[in-house]
């Protein structure tokens, strides 16, 4: 009988680690790895090994995390937390001096978690040390694309070599790198939905808890949609084969608030301008719906852009598809393939023409999808005597802004004003000024006409802003992509790449861009019923004399200074003609939504904004029927 006793309570014994294991329960679990993320990504950004290539601090998270799971209790978590920061080795002082920069550059001033309760007095005081003891420096992590470049970040073959599901741990250091440098590099972060702790926290228990290949993949796709950033592409062998690599016979856009086909390959069955009803018997609203949580965009006219590439792209092989002309709908079976694509985006007019309207009027058009660097001479040869020139960018353009603006101005301009990521010291972000071209003695007098849209992006954005420092400058279409600015690609575990944003872009009066786009001068946007009749009702709308008489010169679009920008607490503003009485000053979020309304009487003065939100916001002054209006964004 003892011996029974005897070898019974052995057993309890043997068992017992384990059932201290499991009062770890999940939401423990999950807020360990919350803080482990932040202290990983400080110690990787921040710690003086990392500039001397002294440690694989991949592998020293990837070697730790089972101890950071199996603690027993808190103080076994903050133990393996010290034991892995003390894998870097003593932190190192350097001695430089930390440079001195505004709040509104710091990318990185909240270091308040340092002292959670959930992390023990020791692992602060780790934590802190490597914070004040930080100078500049190089790491082996992340580096410039080229001198005085946007961000680089490391691609180890432990990214590429996993394919499919990689394991929990893996899934989770993928999880952390992604985070870590949106958060140290991504320059419009202050601009994001939702805050990105939160984003962290929501999406520690899907990463961690992904069954198969598919759902961490499509996991990971969801979790680059809370950046808002349309540069947000994402790409890997799971990935790319639930969306398919074949193309339908057509295009198609997503126009007053439907799906319409936009262009037909021959002898196909439907026109421009039928709109589609459903794919696979899927209505297709609700199949815009299921699609939506994994579609990434700056603006909510990308997002729909996005989800369109989701329906088209597929399997190859037959589908069933049912449209309506407006009168009757009807259901008839196509077919994807690899090569409709390159078919339906096959053009062989001319690069640049010119034409004259009914009413008189000399006009040169320019796709500057296709224009390339050394035809601009001649294209601006052929076109100098026109009444205006349409530059046509609602495609993306073959880097000819830096000769275009040499026949249009005197002397170089200053496109835009940059926030850069200093790769030498994360979190940090800094005012880079560039001017682009070198003028000429006898520029070009006709008017520039732009066109643009939502296929308006990046390099195309930038070419507008280019254009439209232009005098006699007008611009005609719709809200642009909204997400200017050089990329960065970030590889990870699971064959998994991804892109986003790391250059802020802002115009010289320091007015942003990201998640606004270009606004137009005239908004004139495509109709279901101008499709129908195989009208481009955007380019008509350019190439009428009417338009030429349209000014938008600066000093006359009646607009309000605002300054500093980005704003901490106080605005001042400045009206560029003074209103003859009292008036109103009205403040809008990027929603449009009001959120501060004042009564002035000055044409100059001080609004207090500092009870804003982060982000960014339109400020309207009104005196009846006159308004100016501006943009500024608020950070802390």
């Amino acid at each position: 009988m003892r011996a029974a006793i005897k070898y019974l309570l052995l057993f309890i014994l043997m068992l017992l680690p384990f059932g201290v294991q499991s009062q770890v329960t999940d939401e423990i679990y999950h807020e360990r790895l919350f803080y482990t993320a932040k202290l990983w990504g400080h110690v990787k950004y921040f710690h003086s090994a990392m500039a001397g290539y002294m440690v694989d601090w991949d592998d020293v998270l990837l070697n730790s995390l089972d101890d950071i799971r199996n603690a027993p209790d808190n103080e076994s978590f903050n133990q393996a937390l010290l034991d892995m920061i003390h894998e870097a080795g003593p932190m190192e002082t350097g001695s430089t001096l930390l440079p001195d920069f505004p709040d509104s550059l710091n990318n990185n001033n909240d270091t308040s978690w340092f002292y959670a309760s959930k992390l023990s007095e020791d692992v602060s005081a780790a934590l802190d040390t490597i914070r004040v003891r930080f100078r500049p420096q190089n790491n082996r992590y992340v580096s410039e694309q080229w001198n005085n470049g946007p961000p680089a970040f490391l691609v180890d073959s432990k990214y590429e070599s996993v394919e499919g599901l990689p394991d929990e741990n893996m899934r989770i250091l993928a999880l952390f790198r992604y985070w870590n440098i949106i958060h140290y590099f991504f320059p419009y972060k202050y601009i994001m939905d939702q805050d990105w702790d939160e984003t962290l926290a929501e999406f520690i228990p899907k990463i961690v808890e992904a069954e198969d290949a598919l759902t961490y993949h499509l996991t990971f796709k969801k979790l680059t949609t809370r950046i808002n950033d349309s540069h947000a592409f994402f790409s890997s062998p799971v990935f790319n084969a639930w969306q398919g690599f074949a193309f339908p016979p057509f295009l198609a856009r997503y126009i007053e608030n439907q799906m319409v086909v936009t262009q037909v390959l021959p002898e196909v069955d439907i026109a421009p301008g039928d709109v589609i009803k459903r794919i696979d018997n899927e209505e297709i609203d609700e199949l815009r719906g299921r699609l939506r949580k994994y579609a990434h965009g700056s603006n909510d006219e990308i997002i729909e852009r996005t989800i369109n590439d989701f329906i088209l792209w597929g399997q190859g092989g037959e589908f069933s598809i049912t449209v309506s002309d407006g009168s009757t709908e009807r259901t008839l079976n196509l077919n994807r393939n690899s090569s409709n694509f390159n078919l339906l985006n096959f053009d062989d007019s001319p690069v640049w023409s010119e034409t004259f309207s009914d009413d008189g009027c000399h006009f040169g058009i320019v796709d500057m999808g296709r224009l390339e660097v050394n035809q601009v001479a001649s294209m601006f040869n052929d076109l100098w005597n026109t009444d205006a020139i349409v530059f046509d960018i609602r495609h993306y353009p073959r880097g000819t802004l830096w000769t275009i603006v040499n026949y249009l101005y005197r002397s170089s301009i200053n496109n835009a004003n940059f926030t850069q990521p200093d790769s030498n010291f994360p979190g940090r972000l800094v005012w880079v000024y560039s001017n682009i071209g070198e003028g000429t003695s006898s520029p070009y007098s006709g008017k520039v006409i732009i066109l643009f849209d939502e296929r308006t992006q990046s390099h195309a954005e930038y070419t507008v802003m280019g254009l439209e420092r232009y005098h006699s400058s007008i611009k005609i279409g719709s809200t642009t992509a909204a997400a200017d600015g050089n990329i960065a690609q970030i590889s990870l575990p699971g064959q998994i790449r991804t892109a986003a944003t790391f250059l802020g872009v802002y115009y010289p009066d320091y007015t942003p861009t990201q998640r606004i786009g270009i606004i137009p001068d005239i908004e004139v946007r495509p109709t279901i019923q101008g499709i129908r009749n195989l009208q481009d009702e955007v380019m008509n709308h350019a190439l009428q004399c009417d338009v030429l008489m349209h000014t938008s010169d600066p000093d006359e679009r009646g607009s309000i200074s605002v300054y500093p920008n980005p704003v901490h607490g106080e605005i001042n503003y400045e009206l560029s003609t003074e209103f003859p009485g009292a008036f109103s000053i009205d403040i809008y979020d990027i929603l449009g939504r009001k959120v501060l309304s004042v009564n002035q009487s000055t044409s100059s003065g001080t609004i207090d904004v500092s009870g804003l939100a982060n982000g960014v916001y339109f400020i309207q002054a009104s005196f009846f029927d006159i308004t100016q209006t501006g943009k500024f964004v608020k950070v802390d």
